[in-house]
């Protein structure tokens, strides 16, 4: 299997960007590729982004040595870590081409937290989704397996089919999680990520469901409230400004979720977020997953 130049997208979408740099809205991205942010991991992985993109070697070797410099930043919530891995992960995919990237990659997957949390829905998501990246750049089926499984539970037991998923916004969490929007979109932001990473590995997990609930139920029940945030009812006092802070700190997903199927109204949400980017939550994403890939032609016999 040819390697993928990234964890969440192939030599096939990076060369759509390339032939989408002057359109929008990818044109939008190219702000943030230019000028990268201060944070140090978004920084170092938009400097590999520019390395695979337009072939700046010393722009990858840099970030490499930022990734190398910097050290891991313990913290109290177990999904953060799993997020700042996925960051490192994310931005070493991209740098393996270079001297000394393959081994970088291997000394940051030996300190990984690979274990599976017990009893929060939402670090165990987490903790599926580095699996699943661990899986893809190691061709390890077993955390490939671990990840799909996790994820398929997810869907089969989690998700509501209204669209919230259970143990992340629940009557459970209602009374004593102040940020149960942030947890909605941050759980619907890892299945999608593993959703996007298997489909590198020609892992459809995008289309599975069970009774007409999957991915996209969760996405859209999140992009709902993003508008109507007075009707959240997991607690009082969701605003328009927590929403849309919360899905610019995570939503870059949503670019891959408008790939498969568009969530209605997506556009409106785009035009004001746009470019999407997170550093843990799939990377610069209005730039590499905005272009809408070519339509398959249909031929006719008459």
């Amino acid at each position: 299997m040819t390697r993928a130049p990234s964890l969440f997208f192939s030599t096939a979408d990076l060369q759509l960007a390339r032939e989408n740099l002057q359109r929008e809205p990818v044109k939008s991205a190219l702000t943030m590729l230019d000028s990268p942010p201060a944070e140090p991991l978004a920084k170092a992985q938009i400097l590999a982004l520019r390395h695979i993109l337009r072939g700046e070697r010393e722009a990858g070797a840099a970030a490499l040595t930022a990734i190398r410099e910097l050290e891991s930043t313990a913290s109290d919530a177990r999904n953060a870590a799993h997020q700042q891995a996925m960051s490192r992960l994310s931005t070493l995919a991209m740098l393996r081409d270079l001297p000394g990237g393959e081994a970088a990659l291997e000394v940051e997957i030996a300190q990984l937290p690979l274990a599976s949390p017990q009893g929060d829905a939402l670090a165990t998501y987490w903790a599926a989704v580095v699996a699943m990246a661990v899986g893809c750049l190691r061709d390890d089926d077993a955390h490939i397996d671990r990840a799909t499984a996790s994820y398929r539970q997810a869907i089969d037991q989690h998700i509501h089919p209204e669209g919230y998923i259970r143990g992340v916004v629940d009557m459970e969490h209602k009374q004593t999680e102040p940020h149960g929007y942030q947890r909605q979109l941050s759980a619907t932001c890892a299945l999608v990520l593993i959703a996007e990473m298997a489909s590198q590995r020609n892992i459809d997990l995008w289309a599975y469901d069970n009774r007409a609930v999957s991915i996209h139920t969760a996405a859209a029940y999140t992009h709902y409230y993003y508008w109507f945030p007075e009707r959240w009812p997991w607690g009082e006092g969701l605003t328009r400004a927590q929403t849309e802070a919360a899905l610019r700190r995570e939503g870059a997903f949503y670019e891959m979720v408008n790939r498969h199927q568009p969530p209605r109204g997506i556009e409106t949400l785009f035009a004001e977020q746009r470019p999407l980017f997170c550093a843990y939550g799939g990377g610069l994403t209005t730039l590499t997953h905005g272009a809408p890939r070519p339509q398959k032609r249909r031929w006719k016999l008459w």
